[in-house]
């Protein structure tokens, strides 16, 4: 090579790493986060899957694939990099949950598996376990409702414990709430007056592994948190389910003075409460 194809090819090099392009790797990777590994889902009922992907400074993900095979046939799960698809099982066994993300250029390897029960029992880990119901992330309106109302979340725990509290996004209303704990029959099983974005229970509230139980809490002048078109699946996130029925998603609410138990539904919304549990 000459001194100036060698100049040139420096100058090109040297180009290259000042506009970026040179440490922008494309290698797009996917995550699976909800459902999680070891859960239990019902057939004929839509499961809520959600994940991230990204690729670095690069950028560019223009797909998300997904597969409830372990690899073997694939289908598109959104385009961006927080994606969530609804998948309705159609047989008891097992879903081996993998994903990948695509850009221009190419396809990333598969993350996973995510291993799901269809329509029988998972088996719960053998550790206890103290931890918090946390939701996909997803866009959060503040609701002008003013009117008093108890808000609520269908939910059931693959193990016996305790309810120790409920934690909630606040909307304007900043005053104190009535957190509550309901059998899914409603009776109610414990409640807690406090502020704040964490309300714990004295003393905690038991529950039964596979039973179904709501949570809630009751504002009385609204100004809550919500988001419509979320629990539009069941969300699975080990020990916790926030179910759907077949016909409307976990969120559930009740207006009237004083709260109550909340069973009506709107839009499959969310409105951001969710249990602290203990086994």
């Amino acid at each position: 090579m000459s001194w100036w194809s060698r100049l040139v090819a420096v100058v090109a090099a040297v180009g290259l790493v000042l506009s970026g392009t040179a440490y922008a790797e494309d290698a797009p990777r996917s995550v699976v986060l909800t459902p999680t590994t070891g859960a239990s889902v019902e057939v004929g009922v839509p499961l809520l899957v959600t994940g991230t992907a990204h690729n670095g400074e690069a950028g560019g993900i223009i797909s998300v694939e997904l597969s409830v095979d372990g690899g073997t046939t694939w289908f598109e799960a959104g385009t961006g990099e927080h994606w969530r698809y609804i998948y309705r099982p159609t047989a008891v066994g097992e879903l081996s949950i993998v994903s990948r993300a695509v850009t221009a250029s190419t396809t990333g390897s598969q993350t996973g598996p995510v291993t799901v029960h269809v329509g029988e029992a998972g088996s719960p880990p053998p550790v206890g376990c103290e931890c918090f119901f946390s939701l996909p992330s997803a866009v959060v309106a503040d609701d002008e409702d003013l009117n008093a109302v108890e808000l609520g979340m269908r939910t059931r725990f693959d193990r016996d414990g305790e309810v120790t509290g409920i934690g909630l996004l606040r909307g304007a209303y900043g005053g104190p709430v009535t957190a509550r704990v309901w059998s899914g029959a409603g009776d109610l099983l414990g409640e807690q007056v406090g502020g704040g974005t964490r309300i714990l229970f004295d003393p905690p509230v038991p529950v039964k592994g596979g039973a179904d139980y709501v949570v809630s809490y009751h504002t009385p002048a609204g100004g809550y948190a919500s988001t419509e078109r979320y629990f539009t699946g069941t969300v699975v996130h080990a020990p916790f389910t926030a179910p759907h029925d077949g016909v409307s998603g976990a969120g559930v609410y009740h207006y009237g003075d004083g709260g109550g138990f909340p069973t009506d539904t709107w839009r499959d919304s969310n409105y951001w409460v969710a249990p602290y549990f203990r086994s």
